[in-house]
């Protein structure tokens, strides 16, 4: 036997204090009486007739200290060793994605695997320890949630408290986090899952304990809100993933009042595209919601929402007096909600509140106009046509510039980028142009034979694109001609840089999702906010979490969210599950425990079980014998003195 908490005997030093005053209890009485010869009479035939006297005087104090011992000996947690079922430590990891929210078998997947790991710290609890994980966090270094230990109370605690997360799975950091804690090749590292498709590369020897079943699904796995013209439109993919045509009400609401509703029918395996369009007035800023009016086992995809922002207008500042440039018509052509304002470069005074400031140093007035385009504001986002060796916010390349005279081709493109979607511009030709050696965070987007020709960096939370040559002069380049490829190439830049003026933005950034709409497990980066502003978000179950810095983690619900500064709100966004994989609630072949067993090697290992509850049984019990015993004596005490009064 081991006791894993020994500095409870130093209360042993309580015993002695008891028993001290226990003999040191005054017992005497004093009466007045005629004579005491017929008392002492009495009480010699009284003593006489009670056995066991000495005894009877001493059973009070060995009931009060045997129950200081066991009180004692419980809180000292005694724990014996018991045959184990593997040598070493164990890393049980839970799955708690969304998906492990699925109710097939009338309980959720998370809930069966809640008791599968009970059953497993009782039965394969190793002597070095265990470890519980789950797949699931809501921020960095929250997958353990109990360290190595042999307290199988404080791992059943730890299991209760699991919570549930809306993410989907993702087992690579985990993972990655277990292997640091094995040791040796005796550690064991147990997964407790609804599917073992697509486990990460690990050296991890995994032994997979499955839950889950069949389940009947119809979800939504894509959902996008725009205002065209003077109509909203919301268009919702809904896939059937069970064997069976069905038939699916689908229904449209704001701000959770039912506002319109149509009938699909989705055949087995397939998606439908449900489109809800009407007039707009009225709905900006409003949360829309599309919820699936069906029954089945999953319901976390069966509702989607999101905000209605309303087009908000673009304010454009270009810094240019190149009356050969076809710019300006092309950025008066982006949209009707573009704010235009074109400034000489002696007029230039700074970018203020534009959203996107460009300059134009193709003339000298231009490029001295780029010198002092280093006090453009923080957020404004900046577009350099020509700027030759003036970027001040590029420094690191400032002094790698070197002029290329001799006419060039553009040879390569980066056609994988977002802003080459669809955009050809091979052969285009360029009479002069410069050259520079990109920084870090430059990305090269068209090359020539003389060197990168379009290029974007990032920095400081604001983006930059850089043509290298007067891009919209036709008498230096045929590029401003090519149609529609540089118009498009014009219109997808201004459109990336529009997006990054939101105040809510995904860290990455893809064509065609909608405004304020994240997926869940996705990082929100808060942008555009005044400094020293104190940020918090609310989550959908009220829950308050505050924001160091401009990033939130903790999209783990979905929901509606909102955004606080300085204890106002400012905006909403929401947070929908979108996950095909998810809601296609994959489940194992079989939920049989078989590794378990193959997991034995050498032989059995002792584990510890603590049995304190079995002294701290013991001591209530004598507890409730000292209580009867010291109340039983006082009534025959009392009942003794009265007869010899008489």
């Amino acid at each position: 036997m081991q006791f894993l908490n020994p500095a409870a005997f130093y209360l042993l030093g309580v015993i002695p204090i008891v028993v001290a005053l226990h003999f040191l209890k005054l017992r005497r009485h004093t009466h007045l009486v005629p004579s005491i010869m017929l008392w002492l009479s009495t009480d010699e035939d009284r003593r006489a007739n009670i056995p066991f006297q000495r005894l009877r005087n001493l059973l009070l104090p060995i009931l009060q200290v045997l129950f200081l011992l066991l009180v004692i000996f419980s809180a000292a947690r005694p724990a014996l060793r018991r045959p184990g079922f593997m040598p070493g430590r164990a890393i049980l990891i839970v799955d708690n994605s969304a998906s492990m929210l699925s109710t097939e078998t009338g309980e959720t997947r998370l809930h069966l695997a809640k008791r599968a790991a009970r059953k497993h710290i009782s039965e394969v609890s190793a002597g070095g320890g265990m470890m519980l994980m789950v797949t699931s966090a809501t921020e960095s270094g929250a997958y353990i949630r109990e360290a190595f230990t042999t307290d199988t109370a404080k791992l059943r605690s730890a299991i209760e408290n699991i919570p549930k997360i809306d993410m989907p799975r993702e087992l690579r950091p985990v993972f990655d986090a277990a292997d640091r804690y094995v040791e040796s090749a005796q550690d064991k590292v147990f997964l407790i899952s609804d599917s073992f498709e697509s486990l990460p590369e690990t050296s991890l020897s995994i032994h997979k304990i499955g839950v889950g079943d069949d389940a009947e699904n119809v979800g939504i796995v894509s959902f996008s809100v725009e205002i065209v013209g003077d109509r909203y439109e919301v268009l919702v993919s809904v896939q059937n993933f069970t064997d069976t045509v069905r038939e699916v009400d689908v229904e449209l609401a704001v701000e959770n009042a039912a506002f319109d509703s149509k009938t699909v029918s989705i055949p087995s395996k397939a998606t439908k595209p449900v489109l809800f369009s009407d007039d707009v007035s009225g709905l900006v800023g409003q949360v829309l919601r599309v919820r699936l009016q069906i029954e089945d086992d999953f319901t976390l995809d069966n509702s989607a929402a999101a905000v209605l922002a309303g087009v908000s207008q673009l304010r454009i500042l270009l810094v240019s007096d190149n009356g050969k440039s076809l710019l300006p018509s092309l950025l008066a052509a982006y949209g009707e909600h573009v704010d235009l304002h074109q400034v000489t470069p002696t007029d230039y005074l700074g970018t203020g509140d534009s959203d996107i400031a460009v300059f134009d140093g193709s003339t000298p007035a231009g490029r001295e106009a780029l010198a002092r385009s280093a006090d453009a504001a923080l957020g404004t986002h900046l577009i350099f046509v020509n700027p030759g060796d003036n970027l001040p916010f590029i420094g690191e390349a400032a002094g790698d510039v070197k002029e290329v005279t001799a006419p060039v081709r553009v040879i390569e493109t980066a056609e994988t980028h977002p802003l080459m979607t669809n955009v050809f511009l091979q052969g285009v030709r360029v009479l002069n142009s410069t050259s520079r050696t990109l920084p870090l965070s430059g990305r090269s987007l068209v090359e020539t034979e003389g060197g990168v020709l379009i290029w974007v960096a990032q920095a400081s939370g604001r983006q930059f694109l850089v043509f290298e040559f007067d891009a919209f002069n036709p008498e230096v380049s045929n590029f401003a001609t090519t149609i529609p490829d540089a118009p498009l190439f014009v219109y997808q830049s201004l459109a990336r840089f529009e997006a990054g003026t939101a105040t809510l933005l995904p860290l990455e950034f893809t064509e065609g999702r909608t405004r304020h709409v994240f997926r869940t497990g996705e990082h929100v980066n808060i942008t555009s906010i005044a400094e020293g502003a104190t940020l918090h978000v609310e989550k959908p179950d009220k829950k308050t979490v505050n924001v160091t810095g401009s990033l939130f983690t903790e999209t783990d619900q979905v929901g509606v969210y909102t955004l606080y500064v300085d204890e106002r709100p400012l905006e909403r966004f929401t947070v929908n599950l979108l996950d095909a994989g998810t809601s296609a609630l994959p489940h194992p072949a079989t939920t049989t425990e078989a590794d378990t067993p193959a997991s034995i090697e050498n032989g059995l290992q002792p584990m510890m079980q603590e049995v304190w509850r079995f002294p701290a049984l013991f001591a209530c019990i004598v507890l409730l014998l000292e209580w009867w015993f010291y109340h039983r004596e006082g009534v025959f005490v009392r009942r003794g003195l009265g007869g010899a009064t008489a």
